[in-house]
């Protein structure tokens, strides 16, 4: 397989775990602030430009993880 694509594909596995990660993390502290206040809250606007940051990381990774699989592979 050619090594862009391995690293591409490395960078996509990558991505996905993050912003798993990521939206759950966001949920958990929206449930946590929910049971505290006792009413249903909405995402403030951190937690969208954070959600937010992590898609547009997400989408740069693939492609920088296979550029670095190319350097790795030409030394």
């Amino acid at each position: 397989m050619n090594i862009w694509l391995q690293g591409f594909l490395i960078g996509v596995g990558l991505s996905v775990v993050l912003i798993v990660f990521e939206y759950t993390a966001i949920n958990r502290e929206l449930a946590e602030r929910s049971k505290r206040l006792a009413k249903k809250v909405e995402k403030d606007s951190n937690q969208i430009s954070r959600m937010r940051g992590m898609i547009t990381f997400g989408m740069v990774l693939p492609f920088g993880c296979s550029i670095g699989a190319w350097l790795i592979s030409k030394m």
